[in-house]
């Protein structure tokens, strides 16, 4: 394209006139002739549709009918909890663990059949610490799953997370990671657990990390990495809750996270290739 591929803007590439005159910025492997240009580029961008659909609605059965078929409960015994469950606004899991009725892994394995998925009775913590720790820890929180193994061969990074399994979220890591996630249930307390041991990696967790609000701010930013960069390859996708945008250059790769509801606080993390 002989002009700057931002629509609003009508000037002729430089090097056109003038072979080896380097100046400009490629995003998505278009040319621009300046930062700001750039900036609405990715603004306009960002506005488009790039959303992850959430999956169709599936049949499952409720919790109470699972651990009624595993022989977890009597009848009398669920119906019981029920009633109360309705009364305290609480979920049937916890109702029925508080009663001494059923045990934690008991309702963990009628979860996980909900889900179809597997899950963990037991974590390790320690295998959160020794896994792969590229992703920053706000978008680890925003997603709901905490890596702790990966297969570079398979293509497949191994999460754990609590119910309910953040089915989108699971769609968002896939397409911006290029890994596969396979999905393994844990209870309430060893997620919050894992949680707390995640740490970004040393080599990322020195780069800079910013909050910037709303998605004019997280433009900004992309217009930024290009402008030192030079050339980049913006990716984004939305979710449920947030907005993750993805920038990737010669050196670098840049996180943005955009809450949905306001587009308020984004979190701004840089991994090594």
């Amino acid at each position: 394209m002989p002009r700057c591929a931002e629509a609003s803007c009508s000037r002729w590439r430089p090097e056109r006139l003038a072979p080896g005159w380097a100046i400009g910025i490629r995003l998505n492997g278009d040319w621009y002739c300046s930062r700001t240009c750039v900036q609405q580029a990715a603004r306009a961008g960002l506005t488009d549709e790039t959303s992850v659909p959430l999956p169709p609605a599936r049949r499952t059965l409720r919790l109470g009918v699972l651990l009624r078929q595993f022989n977890a409960v009597s009848d009398e015994e669920l119906i019981a909890a029920l009633a109360m469950q309705r009364l305290n606004n609480s979920r049937l899991g916890a109702e029925l663990i508080s009663r001494g009725q059923v045990s934690p892994e008991q309702v963990l394995r009628a979860l996980a059949a909900q889900e179809s998925v597997s899950y963990l009775t037991a974590f390790d913590t320690s295998r959160v610490t020794r896994g792969p720790s590229w992703l920053p820890a706000e978008a680890v929180r925003a997603l709901g799953l905490i890596p702790f193994d990966y297969n570079s061969d398979l293509l497949k990074i191994y999460v754990i997370c609590a119910a309910p399994v953040p089915r989108a979220a699971v769609r968002a890591l896939q397409k911006l990671s290029g890994f596969t996630p396979e999905v393994y249930l844990v209870n309430d307390s060893a997620w919050e657990r894992a949680l707390r041991e995640y740490r970004t990696a040393p080599d990322t967790a020195d780069a800079d990390v910013v909050t910037v609000p709303g998605l004019d701010d997280a433009a900004a930013l992309v217009a930024d990495t290009a402008s030192a960069d030079r050339a980049v390859t913006m990716r984004h996708v939305r979710w449920d809750r947030f907005t993750w945008v993805q920038v990737e250059g010669p050196t670098q790769i840049s996180n943005v996270l955009v809450p949905e509801a306001m587009e308020g606080t984004c979190q701004v993390a840089h991994m090594p290739h």
